[in-house]
């Protein structure tokens, strides 16, 4: 994955980045499987919150740096680039494959689930793209990897002990008259609680300065590697560090530090 230079899209949004996602994609059997596009792409921000992309359209001069891939057919593996607009602030990526199996009549279409269901990518850690596979009918699978240009792993999370107690103390966000869209300072200002009682984010997702933006609920603290939901809050570790719940399913979804 890379952050295309603004020029060489032509509808750049005002507060976006030009997101450049490299995939190989293999298509097994009799099965397709989309290409990653701004419909399959998604990205999760520091308040924890996923975002959608949007499309975009590159300039003559940068099809020859990020060439899309071929169209995807069944039994063939295809590799390239696709750029979508995505708010700043990225610390994960997510992928959503669809994989249709052709030997179905084009009157009634079928869809395979493949498994896992989602690709979550950690940026700060495995900033390179996934590695898609798409199987049979009866066996159809996603399998996140390294791929080219940027090769990188993600690091297995070890189990949460069976014989160490972590405090699970809840912090009260400190108090404040800040609102979803005023200015502030990090890191000094980081989560706050608004007036009507939800949490804020000082993030500067979506422009150059930052600023307080809705967020999930902060939860406390929690271990890292430990099982979680996808969805339900941000954490800390019991050292401090902001932590998202990531993974590629309900079987593997942890607690991780990105920082």
């Amino acid at each position: 994955m890379a952050l295309a230079p603004a020029d060489c899209v032509t509808d750049l949004g005002a507060g976006r980045v030009a997101l450049a996602v490299r995939a190989q994609i293999e298509s097994i059997g009799t099965s397709r499987m989309s290409r990653p596009d701004q419909w399959l792409l998604s990205t999760v921000d520091r308040a924890g919150i996923t975002q959608r992309t949007e499309h975009a359209i590159l300039t003559d001069d940068c099809f020859d740096t990020f060439t899309y891939s071929a169209s995807p057919k069944a039994g063939t593996t295809v590799e390239g680039w696709s750029v979508v607009q995505a708010l700043p602030d990225v610390v994960a990526l997510q992928f959503v494959p669809l994989v249709q199996d052709e030997s179905a009549p084009m009157n009634a279409p079928r869809f395979v689930t493949p498994a896992p269901a989602k690709v979550t990518i950690p940026l700060a850690t495995a900033p390179a793209p996934a590695t898609v596979t798409a199987l049979a009918p009866a066996t159809a699978t996603t399998t996140p990897s390294a791929a080219a240009p940027l090769p990188a792993t993600t690091p297995e999370l070890a189990p949460e002990s069976s014989t160490t107690a972590v405090p699970t103390t809840v912090p009260t966000p400190k108090k404040t008259t800040s609102a979803v869209g005023v200015a502030c300072t990090p890191p000094g200002d980081d989560y706050a609680t608004a007036a009507d009682g939800s949490t804020l984010k000082c993030t500067k997702a979506g422009g150059p300065s930052a600023k307080w933006v809705q967020s999930v609920p902060l939860l406390g603290t929690r271990t890292p590697g430990a099982p979680c939901e996808v969805g339900s809050g941000v954490a800390t570790s019991p050292d401090g560090e902001e932590m998202f719940c990531l993974g590629e399913g309900p079987d593997t979804n942890v607690w991780t530090v990105l920082n």
